[in-house]
């Protein structure tokens, strides 16, 4: 579980390594809910890819990214920071061993559910994060290469706004109050993923 501020939609404005080098132009999506995370970083020349998926633990102002899938794939390096926050809708984090700085700031978004999910016929994980404007996927065999997708709401439905993957699955039917009628044990589907049924 995270405290209360870390929960929602946050984008981040820039990156300062302890090199000399910086990144003021990468995209990245940090979905933070009560417990997991999805997080997309797309470079503007889409070279370079990555993102995961997982559970965000906070101990104090020290804050562990424990991702479960990942694109391209799981690594073995440890993924934490020190937080600090500015303000309500702005935080700075700082690598444990000041290897980088990073600045974040708040995308509006409402409260940030959050769902894990097991595929049934297969070793495939699922994460789903949804609020009421915002929603991102992720889903992927541990072993493998996960697909991410970030979704905005339009029209009553969702359309995917950037993912890793070249055609992602558009215009999406998904309602936030079907998700958070879900409970733990319950076989479900997601219209993202036709054809694979979910235990939550």
């Amino acid at each position: 579980m995270v405290p209360a501020e870390y929960e929602g939609l946050w984008r981040r404005s820039g990156i300062w390594r302890s090199n000399g080098s910086s990144d003021l132009t990468t995209q990245v999506w940090w979905f933070q809910a009560a417990r997991y995370h999805i997080d997309l970083r797309i470079p503007v020349d889409r070279v370079g890819i990555n993102g995961f998926a997982g559970e965000t633990v906070v101990e104090g102002t020290r804050c562990t990214w424990h991702p479960a899938i990942a694109y391209p794939a799981l690594s073995g390096e440890l993924d934490a920071g020190w937080m600090r926050f500015d303000d309500a809708d702005h935080v700075h984090e700082t690598g444990l061993d000041n290897s980088y700085d990073e600045d974040w700031y708040r995308e509006p978004s409402g409260p940030m559910h959050g769902v894990r999910l097991a595929a049934t016929q297969s070793d495939q994980l699922g994460y789903l994060l949804i609020s009421d404007e915002w929603m991102a996927w992720a889903c992927g065999s541990p072993s493998g290469a996960c697909d991410i997708t970030v979704y905005r709401r339009e029209r009553q439905q969702w359309t995917a706004i950037a993912s890793n993957l070249p055609a992602p699955t558009h215009a999406v039917t998904l309602g936030k109050e079907q998700v958070l009628q879900w409970q733990a044990g319950d076989l479900v589907e997601v219209a993202i993923q036709p054809g694979t049924t979910w235990r939550v």
